[in-house]
């Protein structure tokens, strides 16, 4: 309770000074006037200023969630063997959600997602309500996505996704305070940023299953209904656990960047090779029992028993400290 007061007590005091400084900034820094460019205006700059993390982000699955069936090359592949009792035929496909790397789904020329996802690692089809991706589906895997008109300004998880529109930002002198830089958020804040895509509920503004209206630095819950639970294995439910079931973790200040990186292209984007490294890197210091000896951790990985089914509820041991 201490530490939410604290942190909106931090936002309330963040909003003031900028209303002070240079007017009224609302949406995590970007100005409320500011509209949505698309990544490649981005580029013109942050090519030169963050190579590094501009080539990360465009091999990245966030830059391929979502892609024209056309636009098939190298580095965008259609995953699904359509030989293999396929629900439909391959010339419905247009648009492409997902890399590929776990699961692809396929919309038609309506934008209706077709009754069939591709499972990667298993080479099989499971079935898929065909459901409108306007109302389901492209608020999350489109940047600048306006459910009204149904239009977009790009296709995937583009830069602005998480740093806000950026009109003003590149057309103006003081860039830091029209921009949303995630690390400049508390911990709780910075989820909520990947919590828009990652969670599983409801909008306020109406039918649909993202925030319409969120944007980088908001409060994720006052446009969106975030479920308490979630099926095991939930594919988007990422943010609902860690909130309701991440325990010390979340108290604690561990969000999602704190283990991934947003711009990274390395499997699960993780900030470090393997799992038990990124563990170790806070908890080196307090393992205890036989089962964490030097052997059973080349044996075995942190997240077989802390993290059932994948699940960031950070299950704890059964053993006493």
């Amino acid at each position: 309770m201490r530490r939410g007061l604290r942190n909106r007590v931090g936002v309330i005091l963040g909003a003031a000074l900028a209303i002070g400084v240079a007017g009224v900034y609302a949406r995590g820094g970007a100005p409320a006037e500011a509209t949505y460019l698309g990544s490649k205006m981005c580029m013109h700059c942050h090519r030169g200023l963050n190579a590094e993390m501009v080539k990360g982000w465009e091999n990245s699955p966030h830059a391929r969630a979502m892609w024209k069936a056309e636009a098939a090359d190298d580095a965008h592949k259609i995953a699904a063997d359509f030989t293999k009792n396929a629900p439909f035929p391959k010339e419905k496909v247009v648009y492409v959600l997902g890399s590929g790397r776990q699961e692809q789904a396929y919309l038609d020329a309506d934008l209706k997602v077709l009754p069939g996802v591709w499972n990667v690692k298993a080479q099989t089809w499971r079935p898929q309500e065909a459901v409108d991706a306007k109302k389901d589906c492209l608020g999350c895997h489109t940047s600048g996505y306006d459910p009204q008109t149904g239009k977009w300004t790009e296709l995937g998880v583009g830069c602005e996704m998480c740093h806000g529109p950026g009109s003003v930002h590149a057309g103006g002198k003081d860039k830091k305070a029209t921009i949303t830089n995630p690390k400049d958020l508390d911990s709780a804040h910075q989820a909520m940023g990947c919590g828009r895509c990652h969670a599983v509920g409801k909008s306020k503004d109406g039918p649909l299953t993202f925030p319409a209206t969120f944007h980088p630095g908001d409060d994720l819950e006052a446009s969106f209904v975030v479920a308490q639970t979630v099926p095991p294995g939930a594919r988007n439910g990422q943010y609902n656990e860690l909130r309701f079931g991440g325990g010390k973790h979340f108290a604690a200040g561990t969000g999602c960047t704190t283990c991934h990186d947003p711009q990274g292209a390395q499997p699960d984007q993780l900030r470090a090779a393997s799992v038990n490294e990124l563990c170790l890197k806070c908890h080196g210091g307090k393992l205890q029992g036989p089962q964490h000896g030097e052997a059973a951790l080349k044996a075995a990985s942190c997240n077989v028993c802390h993290m059932r089914n994948g699940s960031h509820t950070f299950v704890p041991s059964h053993h006493k400290s």
